[in-house]
């Protein structure tokens, strides 16, 4: 049997995913950020698709296809492992069953499932928080992104074109901005 070759993109091709992602994101994140939420029972979950999603593509996308319509699917199906994932926590253990085979619906309710008040809380936190970033500058946004996904400052200089001072400036004016702003919220 002949060894296939490998369909992982290069390292060049990588950077031009890098590229290419932030382009469809400033076009598209909002349209992603909603399949995500469609597909996920929780905020964090949809969160948690679209970087897994993100990730996968600066890592496979080898451009065969519409790069918003890989990324679509991607999200979706990220969202439905992570969906299973969750859904095998609430699963009934053998514990759970008395010796007349009733099941103990009590042990199914998570114990760490947040009350109403953290819910809120939480959603008002991430209103704001979005908030903060929309205040940001392109560069700024774009910077502390690009690291999150693991890129080095070297890495962040390659794939935008920009210097090191740049991407260290991008990225302490960002986060002051987002501290400057989440105080006065």
């Amino acid at each position: 049997m002949a060894a296939q070759p490998d369909s992982r993109p290069s390292a060049r091709q990588r950077e031009r995913n890098a590229e290419l992602l932030c382009k469809v994101l400033e076009a598209n994140e909002h349209r992603l950020r909603w399949q995500a939420q469609k597909h996920s029972e929780l905020l964090d979950d949809a969160d948690d698709a679209l970087q897994s999603a993100y990730a996968l593509f600066l890592e496979r996308y080898n451009g065969l296809g519409e790069p918003l319509a890989w990324l679509y699917t991607t999200v979706k199906r990220e969202a439905w492992a992570i969906r299973r994932r969750g859904s095998r926590r609430h699963e009934c253990s053998g514990s759970s069953r008395s010796d007349d085979g009733a099941v103990n619906r009590c042990e199914l309710v998570p114990i760490d499932a947040p009350n109403p008040e953290e819910c809120v809380s939480r959603e008002e936190l991430l209103v704001e928080r979005r908030e903060a970033l929309r205040a940001l500058k392109a560069d700024e946004r774009k910077a502390p992104w690009l690291l999150g996904l693991g890129l080095s400052y070297a890495e962040i200089c390659e794939a935008t074109g920009w210097t090191y001072t740049k991407v260290n400036r991008c990225l302490s004016e960002g986060r002051s901005a987002l501290r400057r702003n989440s105080r006065s919220a």
